[in-house]
C-alpha cells in the first residue's frame, strides 16, 4: 500500500484502489473515498473509462476525451461534470485558448477505498463493488485489447510485455507485506522514468501495470 506510518486500524484503506504515475506529480497518494455518493458517481463505465484515459492524456478537452472513448461531445461533457462534482476531475482553465472549450484533468494521483469502511452499509457495499467490477473490466479490456494488436506493436514490445500467475501459501499478514514490496518496485520506477515525458525518447508508451492478491480455495 501507499500509506505507511498509520495507526493499527487504518492499516486496511487502500485495498482497492487506482492509481497511476506521470511526470510532475507529487508524492501524495490515490483519494481515499469514504462517502457512498462518491461510489456510486464512479460506478458507471463510460465514468470509468473516462478515468482512465485522462489519467494517460494528463489534461483533455471535452472533445478530445470523445474522440478516445467514442462517444459523443455532449455525453462526455455531462460525464466529467458528474465526476468534477464529486471531486474526481476539475477543470484546466489555464491550458484553454478557446473558451468555448473547456480542458479537464484529474484532481489526484487515482482513488481509493477499503470494504472495511462499509461494511455496515449493503448500499455502500453494492456500490463498491459495482465500481471494482467496472474497472476490472477497463483493465483486462485493456490487457485483451493488446493481444489482439499485439503484431501492430512489434517484436520489441511483443517480447517485453509480460505476464505471470503465481500460487503463494501465505498470511494475511504476509500478503500485505508482499503488497508493500510490489508498491515500491512500482515507486521505485516512477521515480526513476519522472519526468519521461519531456525527454524526446519516443520509444516510450504508456504501460499498464495490474496487481491483485486475493486468498482462494481450490
Amino acid at each position: 500500500m501507499l500509506f505507511h506510518g498509520l495507526p493499527e486500524s487504518e492499516t486496511d484503506i487502500a485495498k482497492y484502489f487506482f492509481q497511476f504515475y506521470r511526470p510532475g506529480m507529487t508524492e501524495s497518494g490515490p483519494r481515499r473515498l469514504r462517502d457512498v455518493r462518491d461510489l456510486r458517481a464512479m460506478a458507471h463505465p463510460l465514468r470509468v473509462r473516462l478515468y482512465y484515459v485522462l489519467s494517460s492524456e494528463e489534461a483533455a478537452t471535452a472533445s478530445r476525451l470523445a474522440e478516445l472513448v467514442q462517444e459523443s461531445p455532449a455525453l462526455v461533457s455531462y460525464h466529467l461534470r458528474q465526476l468534477g462534482r464529486h471531486g474526481f476531475v476539475e477543470e484546466a482553465p489555464e491550458l484553454s485558448t478557446d473558451r468555448r472549450e473547456r480542458w479537464w484533468r484529474l484532481t489526484s494521483r487515482g482513488f481509493s477505498w477499503s470494504p472495511n469502511d462499509f461494511a455496515d452499509a449493503p448500499e455502500a457495499r453494492a456500490a463498491a463493488a459495482a465500481v471494482k467490477r467496472l474497472m476490472l473490466e477497463e483493465q483486462f479490456g485493456r490487457l485483451r485489447r493488446f493481444d489482439e494488436e499485439q503484431p501492430a506493436w512489434g517484436p520489441d514490445w511483443t517480447s517485453a510485455a509480460f505476464s505471470t500467475d503465481t500460487q503463494l501459501r501465505l498470511t494475511a499478514e504476509e500478503t500485505r507485506l508482499l503488497e508493500e514490496e510490489l508498491q515500491q518496485v512500482l515507486l521505485k520506477w516512477a521515480a526513476r522514468t519522472r519526468g519521461s515525458g519531456t525527454d524526446g525518447d519516443t520509444r516510450r508508451e504508456h504501460v499498464q501495470v495490474i496487481l491483485h492478491g486475493f486468498p482462494f480455495r481450490p
